[in-house]
């Protein structure tokens, strides 16, 4: 799911994105690297750019006037989010943080109103509180080694973001794995979660979901089987559904209807 999915759909919360909120507190707070695990789909990536509120200052520049959107988006912003991508090198992700970390402490001075914010880039560096790696398995040892490097030289808390097993790969690295002080593992939507989203997209959909339908429980159930918890994939299979509803003008979500939108997807183990 890329960012710009993530700005088109509605956050919500859920007590996982509550645990993900006090565990990346803890590393802001004391400045310790945090890794957070789990499987794809979940949420963990939606949780981590929802927390960092990115989206408005990740289009800040230097030469930028501050007006009430930008500076609210600056004020807002609590940390430097960054998806690594698959071909990464430690020279890209140096110049990646050694620009918005400059960046994130220039808006800052601009925002307290410092006299002269651009004469503060050596210490601009220094003021940002927390950085998040998305896509972390994907990162090089000498690529990590590049990430302890910055996290030693400016003091930031750090989280790292991959899928399970990631965390023990890390293990092998002592000099970045001795510098860990929070694990997180991010979980599946728990039944009564699931049952909340649920309920939501029948509404979204314009329906109306009737407990006491037979139809509309088995519906219900089924979804919750396919979907077992997964984020990505309940938003995918309702996607589908709308799609075949308005497709055959059907009134009503049935087990039919799900199992149809199941067959669309293509769905791994999850």
């Amino acid at each position: 799911m890329n960012k710009t999915t993530f700005g088109r759909q509605h956050f919500i919360l859920t007590k996982e994105h509550l645990r993900f909120e006090e565990f990346a507190d803890a590393c802001e707070q004391y400045r310790y690297i945090g890794l957070c695990y789990g499987k794809p789909g979940v949420g963990k990536s939606f949780s981590a750019w929802h927390y960092a509120r990115w989206e408005v200052f990740k289009h800040y520049k230097l030469i930028d006037e501050l007006d009430e959107k930008l500076e609210e988006g600056i004020k807002n912003c609590k940390a430097i989010y960054y998806s690594a991508p698959v071909a990464n090198t430690p020279k890209r992700i140096a110049e990646y943080f050694d620009l918005h970390l400059l960046k994130f402490g220039n808006a800052l001075a601009k925002v307290e109103g410092k006299a002269n914010p651009t004469g503060l880039l050596r210490e601009a560096r220094y003021q940002c509180p927390l950085v998040i790696v998305d896509e972390s398995d994907c990162l090089s040892y000498k690529s990590l080694e590049q990430l302890r490097h910055l996290y030693d030289e400016y003091g930031f808390g750090l989280i790292l973001i991959g899928m399970p097993g990631f965390e023990k790969r890390l293990a092998r690295y002592p000099q970045l794995y001795s510098r860990v002080g929070f694990a997180h593992e991010f979980r599946p939507l728990s039944a009564d979660e699931m049952e909340f989203i649920f309920e939501r997209n029948w509404q979204n959909l314009g329906l109306e979901l009737d407990r006491n339908q037979f139809s509309d429980v088995e519906a219900l159930k089924t979804i919750a089987r396919v979907t077992n918890g997964n984020f990505r994939l309940i938003h995918r299979i309702f996607t589908q559904i709308n799609r075949i509803q308005q497709i055959n003008k059907f009134q009503r979500i049935t087990q039919e209807v799900v199992l149809a939108a199941r067959n669309c997807l293509v769905i791994g183990q999850a």
